[in-house]
């Protein structure tokens, strides 16, 4: 069951657009209702909520959530890489303390 913990940090990534994607996985991995259906829009909703349980569909829902989280990383940090505010593009060089300020040996 998703705790509501979980559900806080699911919702930060996912905001409210997320059960066409889920719904998409699910038929991809041919998962169903035990009648046979496939799951409706509202049930999935249910288990995010943590009304019902449903393991198949909680992990869809985490694998649609580390999917959109990969994809909002790489968007931030190729924003990051343009606007040059990457921490590893903006390291300066270490000065060395027996040299100069320029690297070279002082006489």
């Amino acid at each position: 069951m998703i705790s509501t913990e979980q559900r806080i940090v699911l919702k930060k990534v996912l905001k409210g657009y997320y059960i066409e994607d889920v719904l998409l996985k699910l038929k991809e991995k041919g998962i169903k209702t035990q009648t046979g259906t496939e799951y409706s829009d509202k049930m999935i909703s249910h288990i995010f909520n943590g009304r019902y349980e449903n393991q198949d569909i909680e992990m869809c829902i985490l694998e649609v959530y580390q999917e959109r989280k990969q994809q909002q990383d790489k968007w931030e940090d190729k924003k990051n890489d343009m606007l040059g505010l990457n921490p590893d593009t903006n390291k300066k060089p270490k000065r060395n303390k027996k040299s100069g300020e320029n690297g070279s040996k002082s006489s």
